[in-house]
C-alpha cells in the first residue's frame, strides 16, 4: 500500500505477518477463507496469521517491526490512528480506484478525519426479516416498513413474545438494534470529529434527541427489557420453518434464507419523520503497521484483497460483498434488497457505536439497559457523558 514504493531487502524474504484482533467467529471464517485463497495463488509466500493474545495490539505495534498487517475493528483503528501507529493508505485507494469499486459506506469505514487507514473486509447490513406465514399465524401486521415495525414491537410485547437477534459474537444487542431507531438522527461526521472530546460531545443536540426518542419509545410500549433476546443458528432454522414470525440479524446469515420465498425484508422507510437509515457494519478492517518494512508483500496482499477475482468467489458462495460490480449477480430476493440498501448508504449508515471510544460505548450500553427497564432520565445523553468523563 502507499508508501509501498520504497521498501528494503525484506521484500526478498517473501513472508507476510498478519495479526488478527477480530472477536467475531463469522468474520474470522471469512478472513481464513481469504488468507487460504491467497496462499493458493501465492505458494512462494509464507503467510502467518496470528490471533492477538495478551498485550493490546497498539502496544505490540509500538514494539515490533514484525507485524505487517492487522485486522481490527473501526473502534480500534481510530484508537491506534490517534497513537500514530498506522500508515495512511490514501495512495493505495487512489491507485486502485477503491472509491469507485466499493460502496460509499464501506469506504467510510476505512477513513478517519479525511484520511484512509484501512481496507474494510466485508459489509453487513442489520436486517429485520419476517416470515409471512408466521405473521399470519400469529395474526400480526407485516413489519414491511419502520412504522409497522414499531406497531409490531408493541403487539409482540403485549403477547410476551421476544424477537431473536442473531448478530456477531462481540456485538452489544441493545446498542446495535436501537441504532435502527436513532441512526437517522445522527451525523457520523460530527460524531467522528468530536471523538473523545467532552465539550464537543455536549454540543451534539442530535445525540440528546436520539436518546430522548428511545425513552419515548419505551413510554409508548414499543420497547422494553424483554423486547429482544439473544438468538443463534437454531433461531434462524426455526424462523426459516415459520415457527418464529420476526428475526433481526446480520446480512451474513441471509444467504441461508435467500431461497425461502416466504421471507421478506423490512424496508427502512416510513413517513417523513420516521424514515431510518439501515445500519451497516464492517467488523474487520485491514490496516498497515507504521513500523513494517515488508512493503512489497503487503502491497501484493492488499491488491488481492480488493480484486474482483476474490469478490466473485465470495459472491458465488452467497455473500453480498463490498464490490459494487460483482454484486450485480444478485438480481432478486433478499440479497438484491441488501445490495440496494448498500448502494444508497453513506457514512451516516455507520452505527454511532463504531465512532466513539470504548468507555463511552460501555456507559451507553449500561444506560440503555436501565432505560429498557423503565428508568427514565431528564437528559440521558448528558447523564451518560457525566458518567463517562467524571
Amino acid at each position: 500500500m502507499n508508501g509501498c514504493k520504497n521498501y528494503d531487502a525484506s521484500k526478498d524474504e517473501k513472508k507476510l505477518n498478519i495479526y488478527i484482533d477480530t472477536k467475531d467467529v463469522k468474520t474470522q471464517n471469512i478472513l481464513k477463507y481469504i488468507i487460504d485463497e491467497y496462499k493458493k495463488d501465492n505458494p512462494e509466500v509464507k503467510v502467518t496469521a496470528n490471533n492477538i493474545i495478551g498485550d493490546k495490539i497498539e502496544n505490540q505495534l509500538g514494539k515490533s517491526q514484525d507485524i505487517d498487517l492487522i485486522c481490527i475493528s473501526r473502534n480500534d483503528m481510530i484508537n491506534i490512528v490517534n497513537k500514530g501507529l498506522l500508515n495512511d493508505i490514501g495512495g493505495f485507494y487512489e491507485e486502485n480506484k477503491i472509491n469507485d469499486k466499493y460502496y460509499t459506506v464501506v469506504n467510510a469505514y476505512g477513513r478517519f478525519k479525511d484520511k484512509y487507514y484501512g481496507i474494510p473486509i466485508m459489509p453487513y447490513t442489520l436486517e429485520v426479516l419476517y416470515n409471512k406465514d408466521a405473521i399470519n399465524s400469529f395474526k400480526l401486521k407485516a413489519p414491511d416498513n419502520i412504522d409497522n415495525f414499531k406497531e409490531l414491537l408493541k403487539s409482540l410485547n403485549q403477547m410476551s413474545l421476544r424477537i431473536p437477534v442473531v448478530l456477531d459474537d462481540n456485538i452489544d444487542i441493545n446498542s446495535t438494534v436501537l441504532s435502527i431507531m436513532v441512526n437517522n438522527e445522527i451525523s457520523m461526521k460530527r460524531i467522528e470529529d468530536s471523538y473523545n472530546n467532552l465539550e464537543a460531545y455536549r454540543n451534539l443536540p442530535e445525540m440528546k434527541t436520539a436518546f430522548d426518542n428511545i425513552q419515548e419509545l419505551v413510554k409508548q410500549g414499543v420497547l422494553n427489557k424483554n423486547t429482544f433476546e439473544i438468538g443463534n443458528e437454531s433461531s434462524i432454522k426455526k424462523f426459516n420453518k415459520g415457527d418464529i414470525p420476526v428475526l433481526i440479524t446480520s446480512s451474513y446469515y441471509t444467504k441461508e434464507l435467500a431461497k425461502n420465498n416466504n421471507i421478506s425484508i423490512m424496508e427502512y422507510s416510513g413517513n417523513a419523520l420516521s424514515k431510518m437509515s439501515v445500519p451497516v457494519s464492517c467488523n474487520s478492517i485491514l490496516c498497515m503497521s507504521v513500523n513494517t518494512k515488508n512493503r512489497e508483500q503487503i502491497s501484493k496482499f492488499a491488491k488481492f484483497i480488493v480484486s474482483d477475482k476474490l469478490y466473485k468467489k465470495l459472491s458465488n458462495n452467497g455473500y453480498v460483498t463490498s464490490n459494487k460490480n460483482v454484486n450485480k449477480i444478485f438480481k432478486y430476493g433478499i440479497n438484491k434488497n441488501i445490495v440496494d440498501q448498500l448502494s444508497k448508504s453513506n457514512e451516516n449508515n455507520i452505527p454511532y457505536t463504531y465512532n466513539i471510544p470504548e468507555k463511552l460505548k460501555l456507559n451507553i450500553s449500561s444506560k440503555l439497559e436501565e432505560v429498557l427497564e423503565g428508568r427514565t432520565s431528564g437528559d440521558l445523553w448528558d447523564e451518560i457523558l457525566n458518567e463517562t468523563y467524571k
